[in-house]
């Protein structure tokens, strides 16, 4: 009986922390979502339009598609190169500033995720183009100890892929 306890005991506790652990209230998923949901509010889209071909991906808040897609897709990529000029400057004039490179290429990464999928399903090359230096560039920048001499090339390289797209699209 004495060796049968503490291995009771230890089953038992076992066990309630596993199904404690499983059990949820919703208040962290809930939490989770409901950023997403303001985000996508944000950006004029719901859950379910990204999975609708045709659609303008909310880019827009109107029904409008086209030359208006296209301006906000524009502008999309005005805002990432004034982040990669604005990252660029920090990176030459203050590379021992980690958290505000931190911060200014997660910033780059929001306003990218932002017009991500439209580029990618309306201009596939480019798209891939664009992510070959600009993901090595979000990596590197999200460090504790970025090498800066790699971001500069990196955001020299991504900056150039971004005007080249930018000059391609169709003019409004």
């Amino acid at each position: 009986m004495e060796k049968k306890f503490p291995i009771l005991l230890a089953s038992c506790l076992i066990s309630g922390s596993l199904l404690a652990g499983c059990g949820s209230n919703g208040a962290e998923d809930n939490t989770g979502n409901q950023a997403n949901n303001s985000s996508m509010e944000e950006n004029g889209a719901s859950e379910n339009e990204g999975t609708n071909e045709g659609t303008n991906e909310g880019m827009n808040d109107s029904g409008d598609s086209g030359s208006e897609e296209m301006t906000n897709l524009e502008a999309g990529v005005d805002t990432a190169l004034s982040n990669l000029e604005e990252l660029k400057t920090t990176v030459e004039n203050s590379s021992d500033d980690v958290e505000t490179i931190n911060e200014q290429t997660m910033t780059l990464e929001e306003n990218w995720d932002k017009m991500e999928y439209q580029v990618e399903e309306e201009f596939p090359d480019a798209y891939k183009n664009i992510e070959e230096s600009l993901y090595p560039l979000i990596d590197e920048g999200k460090k504790d100890e970025p090498d800066t001499d790699k971001m500069t090339e990196l955001i020299d390289e991504t900056m150039m892929k971004m005007t080249e797209f930018k000059e391609t699209l169709p003019t409004s």
